[in-house]
């Protein structure tokens, strides 16, 4: 590849990162928060009432995440036609309408979904409907924002969310506890969701470019496999262990996901690349590129927690509160850290369009069979959560290290004239 082929790739790369930078101090900020969410509504639950703040939180997490590949077919929309007021209207309208029925879904299923998670109010189960509307909407509507260049007003919606959470939101969980603290989840969001519809809904008119399905069911059950694969083991341990020792696995775990969050920023400026990398000659370097963004940040996290787990637990948690969990919580921020290049694996294979995406899958569950033949303890349910994670790196990081390092295709030559 000569200087001047290289050129505009190198631009594009620099714009990537220029609009990306926003948002990846949104979710460092975003982090942070959530951390100190959790060590205040930790020392003022008793430990089976945090395991069971935990799993909802879990849940309504799980009900959000597969909502990134609607995310991602917005932003492709608003790219290529632009973000106008009748574009944004009937993504954001159609999008709605759609997820009632999974909504209707929920609300039946509440009392179950109470049973199996051991918790103390319907509510509890029932507050995962409106979640499910919010994270919807505004999974798309950030995506028609990014899609346009507007990375800036989707980081301050993340920041909107955090300052309402934190502030009233801990509030409502000093006096109603675990409800409080779900109902000022909830708010954040639809604060940050109040903020990107009003600029999204306040685009100016133009031609009428429609949100198309595309890879849209593909990408969720991408996403989807891949939080299966890293949040199974929570909720297993809250079926299985129930009391402090959940409350216990609740905490490690929490600390081991957020040193997540930054890689999965990073993965989502590496992953454009990916896709732009498979057909050409630069394909290796692109994966090893992104294996470095990702993985960085998450290996500096693991580093911290893993040599000093008594400091963060308590830094958290109050000294003493947690402190069985020290071992537990060095074990689970490894899993959690080493994940983020299972998560670079499967998004190389999204890239080539190959069902290898959807490995994480089958490691999701080979992690339930084990913990379903040992859950005693919480170090028999993070052994699950081990071995699962091997047989997702080694399985799905060797298959695609062998395509990414194979030449790419010749290109076609060209029709005689």
């Amino acid at each position: 590849m000569t200087s001047t082929e290289a050129h505009p790739n190198s631009g594009l790369s620099k714009k990537l990162s220029r609009l990306a930078a926003p948002l990846l101090i949104a979710v460092a900020i975003q982090s942070v928060a959530n951390l100190i969410f959790h060590a205040v509504v930790g020392r003022t639950l008793s430990a089976p009432d945090y395991g069971a703040l935990g799993s909802v939180l879990a849940a309504m997490t799980l009900v959000a995440v597969p909502l990134s590949a609607l995310q991602t077919a917005a932003a492709r929309t608003s790219a290529a036609g632009g973000l106008t007021r009748g574009t944004a209207w009937q993504a954001i309208s159609r999008t709605f309408l759609y997820s009632l029925p999974f909504v209707v879904l929920l609300v039946v299923v509440a009392v179950p979904i109470r049973e199996f998670l051991d918790l103390g109010t319907t509510f509890e189960a029932l507050i995962l409907a409106p979640t499910l509307v919010t994270a919807t909407v505004i999974a798309v509507t950030r995506g028609l924002l990014l899609g346009a260049g507007r990375s800036g007003v989707v980081a301050a919606s993340f920041l909107v969310a955090t300052a309402v959470r934190l502030g009233p939101g801990l509030v409502l969980a000093h006096y109603w506890g675990v409800t409080g603290a779900l109902i000022a989840t909830l708010a954040g969001e639809v604060a940050g969701l109040a903020l990107v519809l009003w600029v999204a809904l306040g685009a100016p008119t133009g031609p009428l470019t429609k949100l198309t399905g595309g890879d849209v069911g593909k990408t969720g059950a991408v996403v989807a496999g891949l939080f299966a694969f890293s949040t199974v083991d929570l909720f297993l341990a809250r079926h299985f262990l129930g009391g402090a020792e959940s409350g216990y696995y609740v905490a490690a775990a929490t600390i081991g996901k957020t040193v997540l969050a930054l890689p999965a920023a990073a993965l989502s400026i590496a992953y454009p690349k990916l896709v732009a990398a498979w057909p050409t000659g630069e394909r290796f370097a692109a994966l090893r590129s992104a294996l470095l963004v990702v993985g960085l940040p998450a290996l500096a996290g693991v580093a911290f927690v893993a040599l000093l787990p008594g400091l963060v637990l308590t830094v958290l948690y109050g000294s003493g509160t947690y402190s069985a969990a020290e071992s537990l919580t060095r074990v689970l921020a490894i899993v959690a850290g080493t994940s983020a290049f299972v998560s670079v694996f499967a998004h190389a294979a999204l890239a080539r369009s190959s069902r290898w995406a959807l490995f994480p899958w089958f490691a999701a569950l080979v992690e339930v069979a084990l913990i379903w033949w040992r859950h005693d303890t919480m170090m028999q349910v993070a052994q699950g959560a081990v071995v699962a994670l091997l047989v997702a790196l080694i399985g799905l990081g060797v298959q695609e290290v062998v395509k990414w390092r194979a030449p790419a295709p010749a290109p076609l030559p060209a029709a005689a004239g």
